[in-house]
């Protein structure tokens, strides 16, 4: 037999379920910071908080590859303003060795200078972040140089490779970020025609020859060449300082958008956390208030008390 449940019984249980589905929203609310617990809580904002929270995530994948792109600038920077100093030092060599007082056992002696200078520029060229070649282009996982003594310049090209990669910004605006071991340090005339004007391998092994052979005038020649790779080099310089400013506002821009579509999320998704303690304030105390009611009805005599 089914047992008998007063209207107003029904009504209390009703009441008390809909007090303590208030109390568990507002407690979720106020627990996770949300006012959306589930899809249904508003429909209409879910596309909205699921196209932002992508748009979040993307813009986060950008900063990402802005700072390893940065650390990247920062490492080409410093190895080329060494390249420069490098050069300028084996400028001063060849001043020195154009000198008709320098005598050839000096001249021997600052040809081991110039031979460690060759190759530091080597390894300059050959510069690593980790494991990344970043002078190597779209090979950048070995190097593109290495010291050579029977190569016409004293190195030898591994490879040929080219630059295509470009860092995108949060707009989708793709920005010019590294050149190669060989537009660096090793740039040659059109179709083959040999080292161009600049080529810092070229001019150190000129000078470097020209002390093997003690040969004054050929040094001089070489502090010519010398002179236009520094310019050269100095110019390469510029443009990773240019790159390195061009980040520098991609990395600011996307840190701006980054703020406004979260604001934008919060304003859609996060709960009202100081109306959500005083609505569960309230249903806790509602709930309260209900239980007591329902007690007092439970303890007070009706027709079948007085009968038994």
């Amino acid at each position: 037999m089914t047992p008998f449940i007063s209207a107003a019984s029904q009504q209390y249980l009703t009441d008390l379920d809909i007090t303590q589905s208030q109390m568990q929203k507002a407690q979720s609310q106020v627990s996770t910071g949300l006012r959306l617990q589930q899809a249904s809580d508003d429909p209409s904002a879910i596309g909205e908080i699921y196209q932002l929270q992508a748009t979040l995530a993307q813009n986060k994948q950008v900063q990402n590859n802005l700072g390893t792109i940065q650390t990247q600038l920062g490492s080409a920077n410093t190895a080329l303003q060494s390249a420069v100093s490098q050069v300028q030092s084996a400028l001063q060599i060849a001043t020195e060795a154009a000198s008709t007082t320098t005598s050839a056992d000096q001249r021997t002696n600052l040809a081991v200078q110039v031979t460690q200078i060759l190759q530091s520029l080597v390894g300059l060229s050959n510069t690593q972040v980790n494991g990344t070649y970043i002078f190597s282009g779209d090979q950048s996982t070995q190097p593109m140089y290495q010291v050579d003594p029977n190569q016409p310049e004293g190195v030898q090209q591994l490879f040929n490779a080219t630059s295509t990669s470009l860092i995108q910004d949060v707009n989708g605006t793709g920005i010019a970020v590294s050149l190669t071991a060989q537009q660096i340090f090793d740039p040659q005339l059109a179709n083959n025609g040999g080292p161009a004007a600049g080529n810092a391998f070229a001019a150190v092994n000129s000078l470097l020859t020209a002390l093997q052979n003690n040969d004054p005038n050929a040094a001089a020649a070489a502090a010519t060449s010398l002179k236009a790779a520094g310019t050269y080099l100095n110019s390469q310089l510029q443009f990773y300082g240019e790159a390195q400013d061009q980040v520098t506002n991609a990395t600011n821009l996307a840190q701006q958008f980054q703020t406004q579509e979260q604001s934008a999320l919060s304003l859609v998704q996060d709960a009202n956390i100081p109306a959500a303690s005083l609505a569960l304030t309230q249903a806790e105390t509602q709930e309260q208030a209900t239980l007591s009611v329902e007690a007092k009805v439970q303890q007070m005599p009706n027709l079948f008390s007085y009968l038994g």
